[in-house]
């Protein structure tokens, strides 16, 4: 088992440069308090007071985090650095998702709020 360690969100940071949108919105609308404190997720400590996140699974929660305002995560330090495809790509952010998806939930959102 690896070192556990508290960390403010604003030092952790992202390694892969694409986002599934729906897989995020289940992460957030699914969110376990436990997640803050369980150390499940797995981040390289880079020596420089910026920690990489280390697995897919620790993106989509971080990324959740993120958009709930959580301050700081309990994470396990890996020893192994992941490679780091966002920088490779020009540090670039791309949340991508289904169009179908997207515009048949923006026009439920449309209905149910001009009905109120």
């Amino acid at each position: 088992m690896g070192r556990e360690k508290d960390v403010s969100t604003r030092l952790i940071r992202p390694t892969i440069p694409e986002f599934d949108t729906s897989r995020l919105l289940l992460f957030v609308e699914r969110w376990d308090p436990n997640w803050e404190h369980d150390a499940s997720i797995k981040i390289f400590d880079e020596g420089i007071a910026q920690y990489m996140l280390a697995d897919i699974e620790s993106h989509y929660k971080y990324m959740a985090a993120l958009i709930l305002s959580k301050p700081s995560l309990r994470c396990r330090l890996v020893e192994e650095e992941p490679d780091d495809i966002l920088d490779a790509e020009g540090n670039r952010i791309t949340l991508c998702g289904s169009h179908e998806k997207v515009n048949e939930s923006n026009s439920k959102s449309e209905e149910s709020w001009k009905e109120q």
